[in-house]
């Protein structure tokens, strides 16, 4: 593989996890094409983790903030207000699920003791 082709690959995954679709189409005429473009996909990709983390940490106090109010609704602890929660987003109890339909960080700690799902 040339340096070129090599560029265009990072370039791919890069495309991929900025955008989520890999740049297949990507073609450079030369090292410096590809490693200033590399660049600018960086910098973008930066901001687009920035706000990924911001929107994440504002659903995590929204999920918290639901969380003190299924209590106050008569769940009475974290444990049952978390699986009301589940119930009313049709997660079936896959927390891992909850947090991708809520918008919270993959793996997102919910913290139900094993005695209580």
């Amino acid at each position: 593989m040339t340096r070129i082709e090599e560029l265009e690959s990072a370039y791919c995954d890069l495309h991929k996890d900025v955008h989520g679709i890999k740049a297949r189409w990507i073609h450079f005429n030369s090292e410096e094409e590809g490693l200033a473009a590399l660049n600018r996909l960086q910098a973008e990709g930066e901001i687009v983790w920035a706000e990924e983390r911001a929107q994440q940490e504002r659903a995590a106090v929204a999920f918290e903030q639901r969380i003190l109010d299924t209590i106050a609704l008569g769940a009475w602890t974290r444990d049952n207000a978390i699986r009301w929660i589940h119930d009313a987003e049709g997660s079936d109890g896959d927390d891992d699920y909850l947090c991708y339909l809520l918008g919270l960080k993959y793996g997102y700690k919910l913290r139900i003791s094993p005695t209580a799902a």
